[in-house]
C-alpha cells in the first residue's frame, strides 16, 4: 500500500467489502491511478461501476473523477508553493476577461447537451472528426483523446481528398466537425455527407448563428469576443483555450 493514500482508509468503517476492496486496490496499485476509467476499475475489482459510485460519494467525492484527481494529489511529489499573505496574484489584465468569456460558454453547454454528448460516447464506437485551418489542430487533439478511450477515431481536413470521406464516410457513426465560423465550405460539405449516410453531426462552432450549427444534432457554441470570424486568424482571443476546456469537461464527464 502507498502511504500517501493512507488518508482515505480513515472512512473504511462505513463501507461495504466491495466499496472496501476497491479502495484497497487503489492503494495497493498507485501507478494505475488516473490510467484506469471507471469501467476497468470495476473489471479489476469485480464489483459494479454503481459501487465504485456509491463509494466515492461516502467519501465524499461527487463522481470518479474527482476521486482520481484527489488521488493524484496525495500521490504528487511536487511541493506546494505558499503565496504570503498580503501579496496578490500577479495576474495580467485579461486574466478576468478570459473567465468571463469562459463563464458565458459554460452557460451556454447545457446539462442536456453534455449528457448527450456522454450517451453519444458510451454507445458509439466509431468517430470521424474533421477541422481545417487553426481548427484541424483542435479536431486532432479531440481525436486522440478519443483514440486513448479506446474508441476508432479518424481525423481528416481539406488537405486530403474528398474521396477518402466519401469513401470511409459509412464506416463512421458519429461526425465531429470543428469550425470557429461555421461557415468553412469544406466543413460544411463534409456535415452534409455525413448527415446523408445516417452519422450523428457534432459541431463546435463560435456561437453566433452559422450553417453547420444549422446542421447538427448537437451543436456546442462557444464565446467568441472577435468581432468577425474572418479576423480569426489574426487575432488572439479566449476562443481556443475555450475549446480545449470544453473538450475537456465533456470528456470528464462521460467518463467519469
Amino acid at each position: 500500500m502507498d502511504n500517501r493514500l493512507a488518508p482515505l482508509l480513515t472512512h473504511s468503517k462505513s463501507l461495504t467489502r466491495a466499496e472496501y476492496r476497491v479502495l484497497a486496490h487503489l492503494t495497493a496499485h498507485p501507478l494505475q491511478v488516473g490510467k484506469m476509467t471507471v469501467r476497468d476499475l470495476a473489471q479489476a475489482t469485480y464489483v459494479s461501476t454503481a459501487t465504485i459510485m456509491r463509494l466515492c460519494r461516502k467519501l465524499g467525492f461527487s463522481g470518479y473523477s474527482e476521486l482520481i484527481w484527489h488521488c493524484k494529489q496525495l500521490l504528487s511529489d511536487t511541493p506546494h508553493i505558499g503565496v504570503e499573505a498580503g501579496l496578490s496574484a500577479d495576474l495580467p489584465a485579461l486574466f478576468g476577461q478570459f473567465i468571463n468569456n469562459y463563464q458565458q460558454t459554460f452557460r451556454w453547454v447545457t446539462e442536456e447537451k453534455r449528457r448527450q454528448f456522454a450517451a453519444l460516447l458510451r454507445e458509439k464506437e466509431s468517430f470521424f472528426l474533421y477541422g481545417a485551418g487553426f481548427s484541424y489542430l483542435f479536431a486532432e487533439y479531440l481525436t486522440k483523446k478519443l483514440q486513448v478511450l479506446g474508441k476508432t477515431a479518424f481525423i481528416s481536413g481539406p488537405g486530403d481528398s474528398r474521396n477518402i470521406f466519401l469513401s470511409n464516410a459509412a464506416r463512421y457513426e458519429v461526425f465531429i466537425a470543428v469550425s470557429r465560423s461555421g461557415e468553412t465550405e469544406q466543413v460544411v460539405d463534409k456535415a452534409t455527407i455525413a448527415a446523408n449516410v445516417g452519422m450523428t453531426v457534432v459541431a463546435f462552432t463560435r456561437a453566433s448563428a452559422n450553417t453547420l450549427a444549422g446542421m447538427a444534432d448537437l451543436h456546442f457554441p462557444l464565446y467568441d469576443e472577435a468581432v468577425h470570424y474572418d479576423a480569426e486568424a489574426a487575432g488572439v482571443t479566449s476562443f481556443e483555450s475555450n475549446l480545449v476546456l470544453l473538450m475537456d469537461l465533456l470528456l470528464l464527464e462521460a467518463t467519469g
